[in-house]
C-alpha cells in the first residue's frame, strides 16, 4: 500500500474515532443538550435538559410520559445511535485496510455507510433544533422550579431556539450534547471525502501473504 493510502486510511480512522467519542458523549445520560438559566432575585436556577428529564439543584426529574420534548430529543438520541454504529463499522474496515486488502465491495460499503453517518448526524442536529417549540407546548406539565414558568411563557422561547428575555432575567439555549452533534455532522462530511478516496484507489489495504 502506498504512502498516501497509508495516510488516508489513518486520516480516515482518527475522524471515525472523534465521530464515535462524540457520539459516545451526546449519548450519556448526564450530558446536556439543552438548558436555560433564570435570575429572580434573590434565587438563581440552572435547568439542563438531557436524556433522563430535567436537572437542576442537585437532582433530576424525570420525563412527562406525554412529553414532546421527550419525543424530540430521543429521535435525535436514536439517530446519533445509528450514526455511533456505522462509525463503529467504518473504523472496524478501515483498520482491516491497514493490515490486509479489502475487496472493492467493502470499500463501496464503506462510503455508503460514511454517507449514512453524515445523514444520521445532520438529521440528528437538525431535527432537535425543534426542541424549543416542544419545550413551549410541554410547559404546563414540566416539574419546572417555582416562579420560572411566567418568565418562560412571556419569553421568545417557543420561536427562538436560543435567545434571552428581559435583559437576563431568562436565558435559554443548546446544550454540550447538540454542539457535539454538530461537530460530528461536520467532521462526517470530511469523511465522506476521505471514504471516498479509499473508494477509488485501486488497490487499497496491504495484500497478506499466507
Amino acid at each position: 500500500m502506498s504512502k498516501h493510502n497509508i495516510i488516508a486510511g489513518i486520516v480516515t480512522v482518527l475522524f471515525l474515532g472523534a465521530i464515535i467519542g462524540l457520539n459516545v458523549f451526546s449519548f450519556l445520560p448526564a450530558t446536556a443538550w439543552y438548558a436555560f438559566n433564570l435570575n429572580i432575585s434573590p434565587f438563581s436556577y440552572e435547568v439542563d435538559i438531557n436524556r433522563q428529564g430535567l436537572f437542576y439543584h442537585d437532582k433530576p426529574y424525570d420525563w412527562n410520559d406525554q412529553s414532546q420534548s421527550r419525543d424530540v430529543m430521543f429521535i435525535s438520541f436514536g439517530l446519533i445511535l445509528v450514526s455511533f454504529v456505522f462509525s463503529c463499522i467504518c473504523i472496524l474496515i478501515t483498520l482491516v485496510a491497514l493490515f490486509k486488502r479489502v475487496h472493492k465491495k467493502v470499500r463501496k460499503s464503506l462510503f455508503v455507510m460514511s454517507i449514512l453517518v453524515f445523514l444520521a448526524n445532520g438529521l440528528a442536529s437538525l431535527l432537535f433544533l425543534r426542541f424549543n417549540k416542544a419545550l413551549c407546548n410541554d410547559l404546563p406539565s414540566l416539574p419546572l422550579p417555582a416562579g420560572s414558568t411566567g418568565p418562560l411563557n412571556g419569553s421568545d422561547i417557543c420561536n427562538k431556539f436560543k435567545g434571552s428575555y428581559a435583559d437576563g432575567i431568562l436565558t435559554w439555549g443548546p446544550g454540550i450534547g447538540w454542539i457535539c452533534s454538530v461537530v460530528a455532522f461536520g467532521i462526517s462530511f470530511f469523511t465522506i471525502f476521505l471514504c471516498s478516496k479509499i473508494l477509488k484507489t485501486k488497490k487499497f489495504g496491504y495484500h497478506v501473504i499466507p
